[in-house]
């Protein structure tokens, strides 16, 4: 049985997460309300927690349609002529929004800066050290594979020992490179190797160097017992393995649930209207968004992207073809919208805990409540939430978790 939050360890092996997920832990569900400036230090990373660097990754939001939303929507205005206006309307919404959003990021929404490490730093002290880790933010496999192994290298490399914790901090599908490194580190032999061979495009040093150090390494890799993972709106797809981790809790934005199934959103299919997305109405639009089907490869990567998708997206259920689906021209098109019916905002293992951000007034530049900003995505990456974040994710680990 799968349990989250120092739990017995599993075996993933690189299986890909099931839509709707069954979270082996009950969701917890908290309302969240900022802590003004810097009132709230949380020393307990260090002190309670034995926690001595942070590494603060970046999610996939720097373009105009970093994660396809507007591709995606625009094919099925191709696959379904009935809709066509309605998506393709949304999809232009969605380019012109997220190009004026990032043309702001050094605001500090949809992306951690200089100035959220900094803070990040004030609140808790000068120990742990908090490092910003940047990467390509590119909308595949590939992307978020190097991205799990350069972490893997990272952390390889310093040999921590018994004493010395570290917390990843990651944004959207920084997270489901956090999923796959716990895949690495759970060093599964024969997962690992149909990984790496899966990847055989990358032959850069840091994946020759993190291959072959897991190779001579145990099972699970001993550095796992000492890593820490927090994940915010982390879209639901790559499995994650416990054995590869010590802790994962993930943050999601989540509001307006339906009554009989609390854990779920409200379906993406059929589209909602437009301003229910733009206002994000039930919480991270987003993370629900953003599951299996909705990567854009690059020709550059498309051999060694599809050779890990067979890997990544094996064991990963078609959805059931209802009504309206049969009538979806495109086949890729028909699964989205299937598995976009399940409603799916938690993920199988780990705590998640859904949060509803109560209005602190504050604005992004363009005008907008930070809790409603980049479609409910953006809050996660707010200086002024931060404060709020670090005690909520603090408190999450003290539950289940005292220093060695």
């Amino acid at each position: 049985m799968r349990l989250g939050g120092g739990a017995i360890p599993t075996s993933n092996r690189f299986n890909h997460q099931n839509y709707p997920t069954t979270p082996a832990v009950p969701p917890v569900f908290q309302k969240l309300t900022a802590i003004p400036g810097q009132s709230e230090q949380c020393p307990e990373l260090h002190a309670s927690l034995g926690i001595r660097r942070v590494y603060v990754v970046h999610g996939t939001f720097l373009g105009n349609d970093p994660l396809g939303l507007s591709e995606v929507l625009r094919e099925i205005g191709r696959s379904i002529p009935l809709a066509a206006s309605a998506a393709n309307s949304i999809a232009t919404a969605i380019e012109e929004r997220t190009r004026a959003i990032a043309g702001s990021l050094p605001s500090e929404l949809g992306n951690y800066s200089a100035d959220f490490r900094d803070l990040f730093q004030s609140l808790t002290g000068p120990d742990p050290v908090v490092e910003l880790m940047t990467w390509s933010s590119q909308n595949h496999h590939v992307a978020r594979a190097d991205l799990a192994v350069r972490l893997a290298a990272e952390l390889l490399r310093r040999n921590f020992d018994n004493e010395e914790r570290v917390l990843l901090w990651g944004h959207s599908h920084a997270g489901n490179a956090f999923a796959l490194l716990t895949n690495l580190l759970a060093n599964q032999k024969d997962a690992v190797a149909r990984f790496f061979d899966a990847s055989r495009g990358q032959m850069d040093a840091h994946w020759l160097e993190v291959r072959n150090l897991l190779a001579a390494s145990p099972t699970p890799h001993p550095i796992a017992k000492n890593i820490l993972i927090a994940a915010f709106g982390t879209p639901v797809r790559y499995g994650w393995d416990l054995s590869g981790c010590r802790e994962l809790v993930h943050v999601l934005h989540h509001r307006e649930y339906p009554p009989d199934a609390p854990t779920l959103t409200q379906p993406l299919y059929p589209p909602h209207k437009f301003l229910d997305v733009l206002n994000a109405r039930y919480g991270d639009w987003v993370q629900a968004f953003a599951i299996a089907g909705t990567d854009v490869s690059t020709p550059v990567v498309s051999g060694t992207n599809e050779a890990l998708d067979q890997l990544l997206t094996e064991g990963l259920v078609s959805p059931e073809l209802t009504v309206e689906l049969k009538f979806i021209g495109s086949n890729r098109i028909q699964k989205l919208c299937g598995w976009w019916k399940t409603g799916t905002r938690c993920h199988q293992d780990g705590i998640n805990v859904l949060v509803e951000y109560e209005p602190s007034g504050r604005l992004t530049a363009l005008g907008k409540p930070i809790e409603l900003s980049l479609l409910g995505h953006g809050v996660a990456t707010s200086l002024h939430w931060l404060p709020a974040h670090l005690k909520l994710v603090t408190d999450q680990f003290l539950k289940t978790i005292t220093r060695i």
